[in-house]
């Protein structure tokens, strides 16, 4: 499969740099490194950890954050301090949480946590939904934006309205903000301070949407960052050398935050050809960079539509869909990065149009 993705000319996947192959990735972060003098920094000490560290707790409005190297890690850690602090074992999470479909039940069976479900699969948490928990949770996630639902976003009175019935629980609010970078637009233009500023703790993704080698931040107030250093070694990830990861994310995450509003720009201009192309949009209209198109497909149907496609356009029409939450079919994912938001329009939806054709014969 890879190698005929890599032979198309345009490329819906997984957001990253630009850089080309990965031997001109590296020489481009070393130009970087040159350029900052860095050194060699080791357990995640030094310049460049502290720069991106005191960017982010300034961009995010929180007084500390601190690196991880995954998110998953991240998210773990949030939940066992506010665990800790509220002396509580359950954390409240929407089915379509990644701690729900994609850590193989670690809440439960690592972090030896309860787990409640909050809120439904096609639409985002309310307040409804946080005052109908049978018990008082320790902590609750919300998701900005929900990625098993294509971006979807709430507005701002359903989003702070929820985080108050969360905080009249007695319980923390954390977003997982894996792609929080792409929901400004949605959000009403607020700052990501701004967005942040109702939550006691806050996730983001540095390879997610930013492309960036990898890693995370977690931010909150310093109490809590305190702790999350203890959780981050106490779970393994107290890299010797993760400077790699941090220089990669303190190149391109400036780039990409000036680079989104071209990109919500791109997906909604994207979306709506594949739709004219007679596909249905998840959701409609576009709220941020990505989106999700449905598919009257199984996966393998459509891993053999998309490569025959290939074949005959140079366009890989994408490599993520999922087929999770009950209906028949699938949705294909598609994020919008710098290679696609410059990649033709006319080509990609003559490559849906195909889809369309191939489907109906």
């Amino acid at each position: 499969m890879s190698n005929l993705r890599d032979q198309c000319d345009i490329r819906i996947g997984f957001p990253r740099g630009d850089e080309g192959s990965p031997a001109q990735w590296l020489r481009t972060l070393a130009d970087y490194l040159e350029q900052e003098d860095a050194t060699d920094e080791i357990y995640l000490t030094g310049k460049l950890a502290e720069k991106l560290e005191a960017y982010c707790a300034d961009l995010l409005g929180k007084p500390a954050a601190l690196w991880f190297p995954t998110g998953t890690m991240a998210q773990a850690a949030a939940a066992l301090i506010h665990a800790e602090a509220t002396g509580r074992k359950t954390i409240a999470l929407h089915p379509t949480s990644h701690l729900v479909l994609h850590e193989d039940d670690g809440a439960k069976e690592l972090l030896k946590l309860d787990v409640a479900i909050l809120g439904d699969w096609p639409r985002v948490i309310e307040a409804r939904d946080v005052e109908a928990l049978e018990n008082d949770p320790a902590c609750a996630f919300i998701e900005l934006p929900q990625r098993h639902n294509g971006g979807l976003c709430p507005d701002w009175q359903t989003l702070t309205g929820a985080v108050d019935a969360i905080h009249a629980r007695g319980a923390k609010a954390h977003m997982d903000g894996a792609r929080l970078w792409s929901t400004r637009n949605a959000l009403g233009g607020r700052s990501y301070a701004d967005i942040c500023a109702p939550f006691d703790s806050i996730y983001a993704s540095f390879y997610k949407e930013i492309g960036a080698l990898g890693g995370a931040i977690l931010a909150g107030d310093e109490a809590f960052i305190e702790q999350a250093k203890i959780w981050r070694h106490r779970q393994g990830g107290l890299l010797i050398r993760g400077w790699p990861m941090i220089a990669d994310t303190l190149r391109r995450l400036p780039v990409v935050i000036d680079a989104m509003p071209g990109w919500i720009s791109a997906a909604k201009e994207i979306a709506g050809r594949i739709r004219d192309a007679g596909f249905e949009i998840e959701p409609w209209p576009v709220q941020t960079s990505m989106f999700h198109v449905r598919l009257p497909l199984t996966k393998a149907e459509f891993a053999a539509h998309r490569d025959a496609i290939a074949r005959e356009t140079q366009v890989w029409i994408g490599g993520s869909g999922w087929e999770l939450d009950g209906r028949p079919g699938m949705s294909l994912e598609i994020a919008v990065d710098t290679q696609l938001a410059a990649s033709s329009r006319e080509r990609l939806s003559e490559a849906f149009a195909l889809l369309k054709r191939r489907i109906a014969a």
